[in-house]
């Protein structure tokens, strides 16, 4: 009980001393009526705090609830007391300030003081708010209401997140199931093309190599390609590459008409390795027959494995899926290993790229033996767009071609005496931009 009673006690003296001295402060160049105004005043608060003097406080028994919330009322209305006193210290100087000015007379000087006088009384004016504000907490029912909205938005918040986390929870599993479905659905189209394969019809060179022979081949060529890189970029999307930032050698300068459209660069990349830097041991016409004769490219590796074709394949997956993108797609370098030390892995991945290796290796070869003999040909990068040569990808490209350049190329065309396979290019204007 004595914390309270001697906070009762400090606080009346140190609030009359306080308050005597405000009163000790005397206004200047007045009239001696004013003087004698304050003076009056000032004793009149001298009586009130003699009388003060002679009060008894009676201190009583209170539980330490009540004791904790007396003592933080207590320790507000002090602070605000003592904010008050300070308040109205500052008109009583602010007012004296204003007497100055008027001897000797400067209105600039009446001027300042007066704005300053005004804005130390808006300040006092203002306590009300804040007295009546603290008196409000003090109520018990406004604080039981403010803890309930308080407790109620905490309960809100927490279903807020729990639900947020369930969201989640749900997303990651929708993901996971849309992963399936999309590795599925390529598995689906990998045997669908492996049979619409099988029912192709088989080339022989029989009576001789011929221009239409290859023709045909090549156009299988280049549709295996389209195909192959078409499931790289499948696998790319689940392995979570951004195709935008794709970064090639082919197509690093190129305004793209769409973000989709890089694919094109990746079948360049794949149609540039494959077609470009062979071996002459690699496309002998001896075992074409052989080769050819398969439903499956694969079974003429199992039977065959270090044919020139055999080989052909070692030599091109090494050389064309890089150790980066293997890793990305299946978390090792299997393949690699696997393939290094003379081995054909029998995976989806590998088939596929046998299915196009063969037909590429079958094309190379008729070329090579063609009389006469058929040359492959690129488009420089920033050529005029000529169609007699060239063909664009994709066909409707929304750019003009008087405005267009030759982007790359992204299937070479070839030159067999007078015949001429154009070339496939895809169109840009100069500079690059990037997505």
């Amino acid at each position: 009980m004595e914390p309270a009673a001697e906070k009762v006690k400090r606080t009346p003296s140190c609030l009359l001393l306080r308050i005597s001295d405000i009163c000790k402060v005397r206004s200047v160049g007045v009239a001696p009526t004013v003087r004698e105004k304050l003076k009056a005043d000032g004793s009149a608060a001298g009586e009130s705090s003699e009388d003060g003097a002679h009060l008894k406080v009676h201190p009583h028994q209170v539980s330490d609830n009540e004791s904790l919330s007396e003592c933080s009322s207590v320790r507000c209305e002090e602070a605000f007391i003592e904010r008050l006193l300070d308040s109205i210290s500052g008109l009583k100087l602010n007012y004296v300030k204003f007497q100055q000015a008027l001897v000797p007379y400067d209105p600039e000087e009446i001027t300042i003081a007066d704005d300053r006088f005004m804005s130390e009384l808006q300040e006092t004016a203002g306590l009300k708010d804040l007295y009546v504000n603290m008196n409000k907490w003090k109520n018990p029912m406004y604080q039981c209401y403010v803890s309930s909205r308080i407790q109620e938005q905490q309960m809100l918040a927490v279903e807020l997140q729990a639900g947020m986390c369930k969201r989640d929870s749900e997303i990651a599993c929708l993901r996971a199931e849309l992963d399936e479905l999309e590795r599925k659905n390529m598995e689906l189209t990998e045997k669908i093309g492996q049979n619409a394969s099988h029912k192709e019809r088989s080339f022989a060179i029989g009576m001789g190599v011929s221009t239409g022979m290859f023709m045909e081949v090549f156009e299988l060529s280049s549709k295996s390609i389209h195909d192959f890189a078409k499931l790289v970029t499948r696998w790319m999307k689940l392995s979570r590459w951004n195709l935008g930032n794709l970064t090639l050698p082919i197509g690093s300068s190129v305004i793209y008409e769409k973000r989709s459209h890089k694919k094109y660069a990746v079948e360049a990349y794949f149609a540039c390795k494959m077609l470009m830097g062979d071996k002459e041991d690699y496309l002998s016409l001896d075992a074409f027959d052989y080769i050819m004769s398969f439903k499956d490219p694969f079974d003429a590796l199992m039977k065959a494995p270090t044919s020139c074709f055999g080989r052909f394949c070692r030599a091109k997956y090494l050389a064309t899926v890089p150790p980066g993108m293997e890793d990305s797609f299946f978390g090792n370098l299997d393949h690699r290993s696997f393939i290094q030390n003379g081995g054909h892995p029998k995976t989806p991945f590998y088939q596929a790229f046998v299915t196009m290796s063969r037909y590429v290796w079958a094309s190379l070869a008729i070329a090579r033996s063609l009389n006469p003999k058929a040359e492959m040909f690129h488009v420089k990068n920033g050529t005029e767009f000529r169609s007699k040569h060239m063909e664009c990808v994709p066909a409707k490209i929304t750019t003009g071609e008087d405005k267009a350049c030759v982007g790359f190329t992204v299937m070479p065309g070839f030159k067999i005496g007078c015949t001429v396979i154009r070339c496939r290019v895809y169109l840009s204007m100069v500079n690059a931009r990037n997505f």
